[in-house]
């Protein structure tokens, strides 16, 4: 009766010993499919990010020379109390203006959701590559407040993405 004991035992604590293992291997592999990239760091660093900014800048600063020069012509149209010229520039710097604006929101709004539309697309494609369970994003704001080394993937899906829009 001993002896079954004694083997009961044993094949009680064999059993709890699996068990242990197959939990502890589950819950090290399903942390490790949990990773974060910093979205602000992956926008700014995306090469379309920087070749659509680049577009928009050279847009921008175009609009922004033309305001400038009538401003200078509307002041001095102003110095001279010449109110009929002045008040028809008026109305074109108010037009060039709201252009700008115009083209500062587009930026903001549509270009942004373009280069976050072909992140997403590359994020999905690299985490399933990569058997991720969840990639999470963070914008530095306190989203994540701790990660262990290894956790944040930015850098390599940054180079990834990159190479994926550069046609690599």
């Amino acid at each position: 009766m001993k002896k079954n004991y004694t083997a009961l035992l044993v094949i009680c604590n064999v059993l709890l010993l699996i068990t242990i293992f197959v939990l502890f291997s589950f819950f090290n592999r399903s942390e490790s499919n949990i990773v974060y990239v910093d979205n602000v760091t992956l926008f700014n660093g995306f090469n379309m990010s920087k070749d659509l900014g680049k577009i928009n800048n050279e847009k921008i600063t175009k609009q922004k020379k033309k305001l400038d020069s009538l401003y200078t012509i509307y002041s001095i149209f102003k110095e001279q109390k010449n109110t009929e010229k002045a008040t028809a520039l008026e109305n074109q710097l108010r037009s060039e203006d709201q252009e700008l604006r115009k083209i500062n929101e587009y930026f903001s709004n549509e270009m942004s959701q373009q280069v976050w539309n072909r992140l997403n697309q590359y994020i999905k494609e690299y985490g399933e590559a990569n058997q991720y369970k969840i990639i999470l994003g963070t914008q530095g704001n306190g989203n994540i407040m701790f990660a262990q080394d290894g956790v944040d993937i930015t850098t390599t899906v940054l180079e990834y993405a990159n190479t994926k829009y550069e046609g690599n």
